[in-house]
């Protein structure tokens, strides 16, 4: 990756709390993406990613909308390629994650993501439902009333874990396993993670790959009533079906991000809950409001901090050239608080009228399990709001974030429900 921005570029070098934050030293970024969004025409170069920021909401839309001029064939370009070439268990990892329709533009992106048609609409995702309040209402229930507890490492981390898995159709006992896969590959997208961290994250990722492997073989043998088992059977729109290879590679993302968003949807939604207490009665007298609630959490604290492009030519953003080839960095969360799209964009305020935030990206890459972390929020801000009117925050441990570069939620969330 480039650390010199490519001749002929008129951005501005990012100002030094910047390279802090990219670099996971900074647990608040929103002051930096302020500063960022507000400086000269809120695209920069920063020397640690190698790349362009920006942050204003239209360029950061505009991006996801032009597949063609900003490329997402980015793979080898970014933190999950890095790798030792004379370890062939890295090469091995390199072979499932390089096929992450993430990271491929169309055709080959829309072959791919066409078997997730029919599964992850929102009216499909409704099936799941008794699944997501059943599995909500037996975590919740492990932990104490009255009781301080970190909401974090067990029930928000466990929820959409324990959702997909059941979804997948894995057994319950693999849950603990899944979610310490989970976070292992999650760890291999953020730059900040090398020398022995990538080794050691890079094969417990390998182990959640075989799984998934032996899965799909099983599933091709002996079909069942779970997702899988649907997968393998759906026909892309070439009329063919995803390879073994190919299949578990998406399902390894399926796991990663929908553990990422909704687990750090329920820990920002509690603390903007918390923080606003007049809001929180309002929504416990009217849970009608909830989903708007949901979406407001969503736009001023999303899981996705940054997405990475490379422009296929010269491209205009602002008042300058990026060069062809360049790799780009947009910022949905900087794009979410821009105050050229958003009213009092620093401030939640439920109802918000037209918020069309950029959580989930836009454009042919917006995330395909939308729908599903919308219901999962849904039931868990229900089930504590309505069980728990007088859940209030702790102080041990102390508030944390994570520091993530790419996707960022909260380490701890002390309550007392």
């Amino acid at each position: 990756m480039s650390v010199v921005p490519p001749a002929g570029s008129a951005a501005p070098q990012a100002p030094g709390p910047v390279e802090s934050l990219f670099l996971g030293r900074l647990a608040d970024p929103y002051p930096v993406y302020a500063e960022l969004r507000e400086t000269g025409d809120g695209v920069h170069w920063s020397d640690v990613l190698g790349a362009y920021i920006v942050t204003r909401y239209a360029d950061v839309r505009q991006i996801g909308t032009d597949p063609k001029l900003f490329s997402s064939d980015v793979f080898h370009d970014s933190a999950p390629s890095t790798h030792d070439p004379s370890d062939p268990e890295h090469l091995r990892f390199l072979d499932a994650a390089s096929r992450l329709f993430m990271f491929a533009d169309p055709p080959v992106h829309t072959r791919i993501r066409s078997t997730f048609r029919h599964v992850f609409t929102v009216q499909a995702t409704q099936r799941w439902r008794p699944l997501v309040e059943r599995v909500t209402a037996e975590l919740i229930d492990r932990y104490p009333r009255g009781e301080e507890f970190d909401i974090m490492p067990g029930f928000a981390a466990d929820v959409p874990v324990a959702v997909i898995a059941a979804i997948l159709g894995v057994p319950d006992e693999m849950r603990p396993r899944f979610r310490d896969w989970s976070y292992a590959y999650a760890s291999t997208f953020d730059p900040v993670v090398q020398g022995p961290r990538r080794d050691q994250a890079i094969a417990t990722s390998l182990e959640l790959f075989d799984y998934l492997g032996e899965l799909v073989a099983a599933r091709r043998a002996e079909p069942r009533d779970d997702l899988i088992s649907t997968l393998v059977r759906t026909e892309t729109i070439d009329g063919d079906t995803l390879g073994d290879i190919e299949l578990l590679a998406q399902l390894a993302l399926l796991l990663v991000a929908g553990n990422e968003t909704t687990t750090t949807l329920i820990g920002a939604g509690l603390t903007l809950l918390f923080d606003h207490p007049g809001t929180r009665r309002r929504i416990e007298a009217d849970m009608s409001l909830l989903p708007a609630a949901i979406e407001e959490m969503l736009r001023i604290d999303p899981p996705l901090h940054l997405v990475i492009r490379k422009a296929t030519a010269d491209v205009e953003i602002g008042d300058h050239t990026i060069p062809a080839g360049s790799l780009l960095f947009p910022c949905p969360a900087a794009a979410n608080r821009d105050p050229r799209r958003f009213t009092e964009p620093d401030t939640f305020l439920v109802p918000r009228e037209d918020n069309k935030h950029l959580a989930f990206y836009h454009g042919v890459h917006f995330c395909v399990g939308a729908p599903l972390a919308r219901l999962e929020g849904q039931v868990v801000f229900e089930n504590i709001l309505r069980s728990f009117p007088d859940a209030r925050p702790g102080a041990v441990p102390a508030v944390r974030r994570t520091t993530n570069s790419v996707a960022r939620g909260w380490e701890s969330r002390p309550v007392i429900l």
